[in-house]
């Protein structure tokens, strides 16, 4: 039973959160326009059978993307206050490609960081015991083909995913040796399949349809134990714990998306998507080290991807966009926790795309996504305590910049 506990323990540290990424941007503002827009290559990712409508083309996307969280502690057991507050600056690359094989048939490829999150809370704050830093990063891979027949285009593919994590926890050592830690870096590969349609209702106006399976991906990774009292030692030791591997199983969750495109008249154009995420699924399912197995309960709930958006052609070579979204949030308040703080999102987005002389296509997108306030309230033992509390000024900003290629 004390391993089966300890290893619960560290499947926490092994556990972090999904949440729509920059990486993964659709060409408009607002993350609209994801599964019927069909006008840039960026449609290999997000519904693949929109590639019939492109001509050989390729695109690379830089989104640089700025974090800004506050956590306030309003109670606690032990000391230490607010942690550190966020500050973050990632840069993040995609890389998306279709080419025509015939009239009918149109090979696609993109290679994006379409989710990640990551926290790093400080060695010294009031729920040091319950989390310091985490990290979860994934890497997706899309080979794709599509074939097209009169109206309606159907495309299959697959999706190769690659999972980085890395977490750690301070211990609270009883001895006066001061805190201790426990860090987990574990790497792993799955793969899935994503199926999708697009249908011309009329020459205005299409409807879209996109399903990516869920992945199952066998994390793996050795703790390392630094500064553990000498009682603890012996404990991790009699449960054959140090040095051993820990196996984690890790599903990303299936989701499925419907969208529409209208054009309205010569200068506007609408979209509307709506994406559903089985969020019940997803996450961290079972810890293994050496014989011992241990199921975990998922605590989230399915969540949905609302978003609506407007296209201005202002004249031949120049169009602008707006676009909002809402997420809802995949986490009841009473079930969130310093690893998954993820609420409810609202998007907001705007753009712009110029055509330039040689025919090349240059995208910029401005997103702000209020991130809610996340109120969390922890307990996972006597020696980890209680936190609980609620982010502040919890929001990102988001430029994202494509360049399109005609080739």
């Amino acid at each position: 039973m004390m391993k089966k506990t300890t290893l619960t323990c560290l499947s926490c540290v092994a556990f972090s959160l999904l949440c729509v990424s920059p990486g993964a941007q659709a060409k408009r503002a607002g993350f609209s326009g994801l599964t019927a827009l069909a006008d840039a290559p960026d449609t290999a990712f997000w519904n693949p059978a929109g590639m019939t409508h492109l001509n050989h083309q390729l695109e690379l996307q830089l989104a640089t993307a700025y974090t800004h969280s506050d956590f306030k502690v309003e109670e606690s057991t032990f000391g230490g206050g607010d942690p550190d507050s966020a500050r973050d600056i990632n840069f993040i690359p995609g890389l998306y490609y279709t080419r025509p094989l015939n009239d009918d048939w149109v090979a696609g490829f993109s290679i994006n960081v379409p989710s990640g999150f990551g926290n790093d809370y400080g060695r010294h704050w009031a729920g040091r015991y319950l989390s310091q830093e985490t990290s979860l990063v994934f890497l997706s891979m899309n080979p794709s083909l599509a074939y097209r027949w009169n109206d309606l285009s159907l495309a299959g593919g697959l999706q190769v995913m690659y999972v980085d994590s890395e977490n750690s926890v301070r211990v609270n050592n009883i001895g006066p040796r001061g805190d201790g830690r426990i860090k987990l870096e574990e790497e792993g590969i799955g793969v899935g399949y994503s199926l999708s349609a697009l249908y011309d209702l009329t020459t205005q106006t299409r409807a879209g349809l996109s399903y990516r399976s869920e992945v199952k991906v066998d994390l793996d990774g050795t703790p390392e134990f630094r500064n553990i009292d000498d009682g603890y030692l012996l404990l991790l030791n009699s449960l054959g714990l140090l040095g051993e591997e820990i196996d984690v199983d890790f599903k990303i969750p299936q989701q499925l998306q419907f969208g529409l495109f209208h054009q309205l008249n010569d200068r506007i154009s609408l979209t509307a998507d709506i994406l559903w995420i089985d969020m019940s699924e997803f996450g961290v399912t079972s810890v293994s080290a050496g014989p011992d197995h241990v199921s975990v309960r998922s605590a989230f709930k399915d969540s949905y991807l609302t978003t609506v958006g407007v296209g201005y052609q202002w004249d031949n070579l120049t169009e602008l966009s707006l676009g909002i979204g809402y997420m809802a949030s995949p986490v009841d308040n009473d079930e969130r926790t310093l690893y998954l703080p993820l609420d409810h999102a609202f998007i907001l987005g705007a753009g712009v795309t110029r055509t330039l002389s040689g025919g090349d296509i240059l995208g910029i997108n401005l997103e702000y996504i209020d991130l809610g306030d996340a109120p969390v309230d922890q307990e996972n033992s006597i020696l980890t305590g209680r936190v609980k509390g609620r982010y502040k000024n919890n929001y990102a900003t988001i430029v994202d910049i494509n360049y399109r290629f005609n080739l």
